[in-house]
């Protein structure tokens, strides 16, 4: 499968998504129309947002880069650094960064695409290399620390099978409600159109 050149390794991006957290890159989100449009009776209901940073200084050498802000409830689009498109999202049904298998949260933290699938049910799939080494880190330290549930058949694993998908559910997506298990949904207009456009290793980067 094809994949995105980029000059920066993972580590050497994720040193550069500290410094622009540290030099305030991102402030407070400002209102959004969702895309695509919604019926006139539910516009004033959803909570879409956008960050009002339209540039990333510490993203310009990557050719596409994907930034999923789960406060904002956005995924946006940059190319070289440059915002080129925002796409209201939903989440999983619990707040906070995943830990284990079936606790309803999306993940947290820097992660490439590495799979494309058409999905009988939610349009497109784009897969994601969740657990990460530092997901499967803080799952360790979960089970010693007595977060990760104990089953029959021992602890809960980390879990797996996180991406970008559409929806079955349009309604919830309209008004921002988080229905999925873990994933990021968006319009299936919206999914149909990064699985065209975004290549498999593409870095995604998800921040509270």
């Amino acid at each position: 499968m094809s994949r995105v050149r980029t000059s920066r390794t993972r580590p050497q991006l994720s040193i550069m998504l500290l410094v622009g957290l540290l030099s305030g890159s991102w402030v407070s989100c400002l209102p959004l129309h969702p895309s695509p449009p919604a019926p006139v009776e539910l516009q004033n209901r959803i909570p879409q947002r956008v960050d009002r940073e339209i540039s990333l200084p510490w993203g310009q050498d990557e050719a596409v880069l994907l930034i999923v802000d789960k406060s904002c409830k956005t995924l946006q689009h940059y190319q070289y650094g440059k915002l080129i498109r925002t796409y209201p999202i939903v989440l999983g049904r619990k707040p906070g960064a995943k830990l284990y298998e079936g606790d309803r949260r999306t993940p947290t933290g820097l992660y490439m695409i590495i799979d494309k699938q058409h999905h009988p049910r939610w349009s497109r799939f784009i897969l994601l290399d969740y657990p990460s080494p530092s997901d499967l880190h803080r799952h360790r330290i979960g089970v010693t620390q007595g977060h990760v549930p104990k089953r029959p058949d021992g602890y809960a694993g980390a879990g797996g099978a996180i991406g970008l998908h559409g929806t079955d559910e349009q309604f919830f997506n309209e008004v921002g409600f988080n229905w999925t298990l873990g994933c990021i949904s968006l319009f299936n207009d919206d999914i149909r159109e990064l699985h065209t456009t975004i290549p498999t290793g593409t870095l995604v980067y998800i921040k509270e």
